[in-house]
């Protein structure tokens, strides 16, 4: 049952939008291309969509038995982007997902960070395989407003959410996993930007994989906010991509729009907000005017 819930939660690695209303044939013709390759990969299962979400697939049988997967970010991606940019993302996508996952060893343990809308994906598998009898939860902790550090296990081309049923057979407990795997994150990305780089301009982290994992060491934050001040911010719109620096609240809604953007280019964005630090966690900046201003 492990190696099947881990692998199932392969499956939720872009998150799900909120249910729509009636189907464009756009989206029948592109769902029913995924239900046909995902089906190809997963030939002992069971493919089928999703009756409240045109653009979930459920799968039944195999080795991602139980897994909803939700095609919500790909369409949207391939709706701005070229064909041939698309089939790449679909290939990429559908293999990655359904090949064989290496099993966890205490040395692959990471922890990414992701949405809230992602979390409650996570929470809702829980939820349903609660109700089959299979009790496990994923181990993850709050760092800011919608931002949650998840536990995963890293492999070469695929990243697997570890359930907590997952931790006794590598011989750690919840909290021994979770010091291994922020320390090997830690270990894996660059170092912090110092308060007087920020000062002096914005500060750009790419090529390295979990860089929105830059945002968990709360304490280090805290002190490079009081140092820098109330205008530090951060945007994290993909894995590959974290930008810090400056900004005064009045700038805030201009700039928002640009990372809005840049979070709708990526493959698989991790958020598309703002973030400030406020009261020790990360808080989604806004303007004024524009609810409380942070």
């Amino acid at each position: 049952m492990r190696l099947g819930t881990i692998l199932g939660a392969l499956a939720l690695l872009l998150p799900l939008a909120a249910p729509a209303g009636a189907q464009t044939v756009g989206e029948r013709a592109f769902r029913s291309d995924m239900i046909k390759r995902v089906q190809a990969k997963l030939p002992d299962a069971e493919v089928t969509p999703d009756p409240d979400d045109f653009l979930a697939l459920h799968v039944k049988g195999g080795v991602l038995d139980g897994a909803t997967i939700n095609l919500h970010r790909i369409y949207e991606y391939c709706a701005g982007h070229s064909a041939e940019d698309c089939e790449t993302l679909k290939q990429d996508f559908t293999g990655k997902m359904t090949s064989p996952n290496p099993d966890p060893t205490v040395a692959s343990l990471r922890l990414m960070v992701r949405d809230r809308v992602y979390l409650e994906n996570l929470l809702e598998m829980e939820r349903r395989s609660a109700a089959e009898g299979k009790n496990f939860h994923y181990v993850y902790e709050q760092i800011g407003e919608d931002l949650f550090a998840i536990l995963v296990s890293d492999a070469p081309d695929k990243v697997a959410i570890l359930p907590d049923d997952s931790l006794k057979d590598l011989g750690l407990t919840r909290k021994t996993a979770w010091a291994k795997a922020a320390k090997q994150t830690r270990d894996a990305l660059p170092p912090l930007p110092k308060p007087d780089q920020l000062k002096a301009s914005a500060v750009a982290f790419q090529e390295y994989e979990y860089l929105p994992s830059l945002l968990l060491d709360l304490p280090a934050w805290a002190r490079i906010a009081e140092a820098v001040g109330p205008d530090l911010f951060v945007t994290a719109v993909s894995d590959g991509f974290v930008f810090a620096g400056t900004m005064p609240d009045d700038a805030v809604a201009e700039f928002a729009e640009t990372v809005a953007e840049d979070c709708a280019e990526q493959e698989r964005c991790i958020s598309p907000h703002i973030y400030r630090f406020r009261d020790g966690r990360w808080v989604i900046a806004r303007a004024p005017g524009d609810g409380a201003s942070r």
